[in-house]
């Protein structure tokens, strides 16, 4: 009668293969064997919580396959059981460790349960144990996505940031001892050691990508002079991973909000712990500019009011306060010159929480839907790099603008002064209008 069900099964009569099987079941209720390929009929037509059970009881006997291991997880985790399924997963390789189709499905578990390089370290076994597994070497590029961002690529190909950090680089780093935080693929510690620094030390918390970069300086030839640690700056200690101090601190970790990637945290520790007291850093300064913005096309993205006949403004409560957009080429209206609304001076030791009043005066009448927020980086006293929105600027992918929304569409007229509230709570920008 099993051979029957199987028969059916591998000719897609899964009818046919279940009734086989609730025969045997009928009269062996614990067989494995039944109880392991009902429920895999039960997980294809959808049925999970039976699935479940019968691929439990399959399990629980002497007699479990590492195929049954396999499946039971492979319905741990469509119910959503990741833990539960990883742990499946490996009892079906603890049982046939060159296992290609559980290393993959124990990968899906860990990448969903963001065990990022347990997930990948899977995935590559079971590409390498089946090179043909298709879905394996689909599941590890989407791992290697989760670790890198596409936007990454985008900034690495940012000539005028390139252009900008190598300029102050080579007039500051010869014959120095170089720190470099957030290595990623290991460019801006080449360009300190091609520039001529005695001795280059770059971190990255994520440790793939820290060994990724490994091999890109091999491959450059600067293995002798670039130290890659796959850690986090915060966990780096004088005399454990750095020798002596270092004179120049080169790093890179902003984002579109300026702050968001712990970038004031990192310096203090640095300036504390691994940092001469005269020691360079680049950028020296790092700044959130802005401007008045209005225009119905901007508008439209963060308000909303009459459509069709109907009033729908109620609906604006719900709506975000803020938004990045890449507005380079997206229409809208500059209503006022550009003003700081927040500059932090990395030479130094400590950046508390701050809340200003910055009030904004209004060139050109308009209705004001916000402020536009980019990022000014001052490398050091003859080098500069922003992304203001222009028309002309070169494709920028990796830094979009930020635009903070007002609560309501403000009427201004040349000469108005528009107060804003900024703040910063060391991670985070926000800017309000003050009503």
């Amino acid at each position: 009668m099993l051979d029957q069900a199987y028969q059916h099964f591998h000719a897609g009569r899964l009818d046919a293969a279940a009734k086989a099987c609730q025969t045997v079941l009928n009269r062996e209720p614990d067989n494995a064997e039944a109880n392991h390929l009902l429920g895999v009929i039960c997980f294809q037509q959808g049925d999970m919580a039976v699935a479940r059970e019968l691929l439990a009881r399959a399990i629980a006997t002497p007699l479990a396959t590492p195929e049954m291991h396999n499946n039971y997880g492979g319905v741990l985790d469509t119910l959503g059981d990741s833990e539960a399924a990883v742990a499946a997963f490996n009892r079906a390789l603890g049982a046939r460790p060159n296992y290609p189709d559980a290393l993959n499905n124990l990968g899906v578990a860990l990448r969903e349960l963001k065990r990022n390089d347990e997930a990948i370290e899977a995935f590559r076994r079971a590409v390498a144990l089946q090179p043909d597994l298709a879905q394996a070497k689909a599941n590890l590029r989407a791992a290697y996505r989760d670790v890198v961002p596409a936007w990454h690529f985008a900034m690495m190909d940012d000539r005028a940031r390139n252009d900008a950090y190598e300029a102050a680089i080579s007039r500051a780093v010869k014959g120095k001892r170089v720190l470099d935080i957030g290595t990623g693929a290991g460019l801006l510690a080449m360009l300190a050691a091609r520039a001529g620094a005695a001795k280059v030390t770059t971190c990255e918390a994520v440790k793939l990508i820290a060994d990724r970069a490994k091999e890109i300086v091999a491959r450059n030839g600067l293995s002798d002079r670039i130290t890659i640690i796959g850690k986090s700056s915060l966990d780096l200690a004088l005399g454990r991973e750095l020798p002596e101090r270092s004179q120049v601190l080169i790093t890179e970790t902003f984002a579109s909000g300026l702050i968001s990637e712990g970038i004031l945290p990192t310096i203090e520790h640095a300036r504390e712990n691994l940092l001469t007291e005269d020691a360079v850093v680049i950028p020296a300064t790092a700044s959130a500019m802005g401007y008045l913005a209005g225009g119905e096309t901007l508008k439209g993205l963060l308000f909303v009011g009459n459509i069709k006949g109907f009033d729908l403004v109620p609906f604006n409560d719900f709506a975000p306060p803020s938004m990045g957009v890449l507005l380079d080429h997206f229409p809208h209206e500059t209503l006022s010159d550009d003003v700081t609304l927040l500059r932090f001076d990395l030479k130094g030791k400590r950046f508390p929480m701050e809340s200003r009043t910055v009030p904004v005066t209004v060139t050109r009448a308009g209705e004001a839907i916000g402020v536009v927020q980019w990022i000014k980086l001052e490398l050091d006293a003859l080098t500069s790099y922003d992304n203001r929105p222009s028309p002309e600027a070169p494709f920028n992918g990796h830094w979009t603008q930020i635009l903070y929304r007002f609560p309501r569409p403000l009427r201004v007229n040349a000469g108005d002064v528009v107060p804003l509230s900024v703040k910063h709570n060391r991670t985070q920008i926000s800017v309000d209008l003050i009503e």
